[in-house]
This record gives C-alpha cells, structure tokens and sequence, in this order.
C-alpha cells in the first residue's frame, strides 16, 4: 500500500519534471473530421427545425417530416465519413 503510493508520487513528480514526455500528443484536426463536425451541426440545427415545425404547424405537417428525413440523411452521410474502409 505505501509502496504504490511512493510509485505515484513518483511518477506525480517525474511528470513535472519532464511534461513533455507523459502528455498525449494533441490530434491535429483532419479534414476529414472537420467535414463530420460541420455535418453534425447541420443535423443539430435541421432536425431541431423540424421539431419545432412538427409541433408548430397546424397544416402542411408532411413538409415537416420531409425536413426530418433530410436531416437524418445528413446523419447518415456523417456516418458513413467515419467507417474506416471507405476512402476518398
């Protein structure tokens, strides 16, 4: 017990003596990555547009739900930009 607690200090004092060697290496954004954060707020934003519509519209209801539908095809292609077979 007292020795994996002098075991964490230790790796506690080694780590500010030398940050550079324990930090994770910071991911650059990918282009890839980007395209899929743009994506997922596209999605956000219609598919809480077409909640609101749904809730709100007394007529025309079916353009709404087409909105919908849009949105989930934009999540899709989000999707699909994250398997790791698929190439460019």
């Amino acid at each position: 017990m007292i020795n994996s607690s002098t075991n964490n200090t230790s790796d506690w004092l080694e780590r500010l003596k030398h940050p550079e060697r324990k930090e994770p290496k910071r991911r650059r954004m990918t282009r890839n990555l980007f395209i899929r954060n743009i994506l997922n707020a596209l999605f956000i934003i219609v598919a809480l547009v077409a909640m609101i519509g749904i809730i709100v519209a007394k007529e025309h209801v079916m353009v709404w739900y087409s909105v919908g539908l849009f949105a989930v095809i934009i999540k899709m292609v989000e999707v699909m930009l994250r398997m790791p077979g698929i190439k460019k």
